[in-house]
């Protein structure tokens, strides 16, 4: 006999179908759990499901002492409280002595400490069989299964269980440490902050200094109406700013009742197709479409992975490799009215070869699998037609636009777009058709002047973060996964250390910054934060040695920190308090 064991329940009753051929029989263990089993070559499977990390990382006696180094394996529900993780457990437990084992969880560092733990603590393994898939079809599953690895990725494990263990010792003996001081002064707080938090926080903080410190200057700008083929043209000045109004109105007195083109300048450009969605390109697109938090992208984006109606959502790939079958998916992609023109006019093409971009992840990008989805929520269509969309775009032809910059002889502009061909922009067309124009100019043309304007600004401080802004700064400097950086965003949230759609630092996180900011500044460093980020990173590539490295680095930094916490602790103790009681004053009125 043998074992399967996926990651979620869904993933566990798809294996089950797929290599089954909806031949299986399903039980349910102390009424609580449900898992299955079936043959297959003479031999029986069982499946079982593994409800995320069943194992996690606990203070051996300490209490709420800090600092603590004292860590050990612990099955979850004594930390989570989640007593279904007992019952999987206990199940798994019970196939301690079959033939082999086959882990089939994401394969990704988490997937693979998953197994790992689970092979280790429950079934006294060292090692076991591994499918790999990146897509839950019956053929990615089918080819996983019969061309499984006769080992599990020791690198992925030992990089997951590294990370695990740091983020640990940082977060459990920095937020005790936090909480003691406050406690100091107002009981039954807890006050958390992580490895990765803090850097993030201070990038937030940083901005709003930068906002803060913004003096702005005022200006003004001029405008003409005027009016062609039934279209309001409006030109601006050669001049985008001018520093008086008595300048721009000295310039406005001379206008006359027409502008006179005096030259049209076009530049032809060739627009290549976007390359295939990461997952951090599909928070973008969903939070800029339509205000989809990273969160929530990312969660929808695993549903419709195990669905199999998308690969496999955590990856950084901009890549779809040639193993996938192209034409496959876009005919089935046919079926649906939306994609059917861009569908027909590549299944036209002899070849389809995608515009893969330099990003390279062990999973490929984004992309649909061919099932087309039913039933899907709002949201879930949202999140499908931006991957199905791109995808299809991803093999279409170069678009060819002109920029056409036209002026006139009072030194008036008129700059705008027209489409040569719409390539892969067809797909896009109803979203992108408002930024083009389809008007012709010629020089010596007289335009009626319309309406004259004048303008008073000022120039405007840096953007605030957002939510899919901040997740991409986070990318671009390295700090936190693909996974992991869209949750951080989200408890920054929930412990009120940010606030808003535009992202603004609250009191209690300005003071959090400023307290670390005085006595800590290393756990804000987003250098140090990389470094640990890129040395895992070598050991999930195979230098295995470096954990023991790494864990030894965090120990003392944590020592370190935690020891001048302990010399201030009722000074940042009563700093935090002074922050708590004015928001509850503020609160309360």
């Amino acid at each position: 006999m043998a074992l399967i064991i996926a990651e979620k329940p869904s993933v566990a009753r798809k294996i089950t179908q797929f290599l089954s051929k909806g031949e299986f029989r399903y039980y349910t263990y102390k009424r609580k759990v449900r898992y299955y089993s079936f043959t297959l070559n003479n031999e029986t499977f069982y499946v079982v499901s593994a409800l995320g990390h069943l194992y996690t990382l606990s203070d051996k006696n300490s209490g709420w002492r800090y600092p603590t180094f004292s860590y050990r394996w612990v099955p979850a529900y004594i930390e989570d409280k989640i007593t279904a993780k007992k019952y999987y457990i206990e199940l798994i437990k019970k196939f301690k002595n079959e033939n082999y084992i086959i882990v089939a969880t994401d394969y990704d560092i988490e997937g693979e400490l998953i197994g790992y733990n689970i092979l280790r603590f429950a079934l006294g393994r060292k090692n076991s069989y591994r499918m790999i898939f990146s897509a839950i079809t019956p053929k990615d599953i089918l080819r996983a299964f019969y061309n499984k690895s006769s080992t599990i990725s020791l690198n992925f494990a030992i990089a997951g269980e590294t990370r695990h263990i740091i983020d640990w010792l940082y977060g459990i003996n920095l937020s005790r440490a936090l909480t003691h001081a406050i406690r100091h002064y107002l009981k039954r707080v807890t006050l958390s902050i992580g490895r990765v938090q803090g850097p993030t926080l201070k990038l937030i903080f940083e901005r709003e200094i930068e906002i803060r410190n913004f003096i702005p200057e005022e200006y003004y700008v001029l405008y003409i109406n005027t009016k062609k083929e039934n279209n309001i043209i409006k030109f601006k000045h050669i001049r985008d700013k001018f520093k008086s109004k008595e300048e721009a109105s000295g310039v406005k007195k001379k206008i006359g009742s027409y502008l006179t083109v005096k030259s049209i300048k076009t530049i032809e450009e060739k627009l290549m197709p976007p390359h295939p969605y990461n997952l951090t390109d599909l928070q973008t697109d969903a939070y800029k479409f339509y205000k989809i938090t990273p969160k929530q992208t990312l969660e929808i984006a695993q549903r419709l992975y195990e669905n199999g109606y998308i690969s496999y959502p955590r990856t950084s790939s901009q890549k779809l490799p040639e193993t996938i079958d192209f034409r496959y998916i876009i005919n089935n992609l046919k079926k649906v009215l939306s994609y059917r023109i861009f569908s027909i006019l590549l299944l036209r093409k002899s070849t389809l070869k995608p515009n893969n971009g330099k990003k390279y992840d062990i999973h490929p990008a984004i992309h649909p699998t061919g099932i087309i989805p039913k039933s899907l929520s709002k949201r879930e269509w949202l999140i499908y037609d931006l991957v199905a969309r791109r995808f299809l775009a991803t093999f279409m032809d170069h678009a060819v636009i002109e920029k056409m910059y036209v002026t006139t002889e009072e030194d008036f502009y008129y700059d705008y777009k027209k489409v040569r061909y719409k390539g892969w922009m067809l797909v896009y067309w109803l979203w992108l058709k408002n930024e083009f124009k389809d008007i012709e100019f010629n020089i010596g043309e007289r335009l009626p002047v319309i309406k004259i304007q004048m303008q008073k600004r000022k120039t405007r401080p840096p953007a605030r973060y957002n939510p899919a802004s901040l997740v991409r700064k986070m990318e671009e400097i390295k700090i936190g996964t693909k996974t992991t950086r869209a949750e951080i965003v989200q408890t920054l949230y929930k412990r009120n250390y940010i606030k808003g759609r535009s992202i603004k630092i609250t009191e209690l996180g300005e003071k959090i910054i400023e307290i670390f900011d005085k006595y800590l500044p290393d756990i804000l460093d987003i250098i140090l934060t990389r470094k640990l980020e890129e040395n895992i990173e070598k050991i999930e590539k195979g230098n295995l040695n470096l954990k023991t490295k790494v864990i030894e680095e965090t120990i003392e930094i944590v020592k370190n920190t935690c020891s001048k916490v302990k010399q201030r602790e009722r000074e940042l103790g009563r700093e935090l308090y002074n922050v708590y009681k004015k928001l509850k004053e503020e609160n309360i009125s």
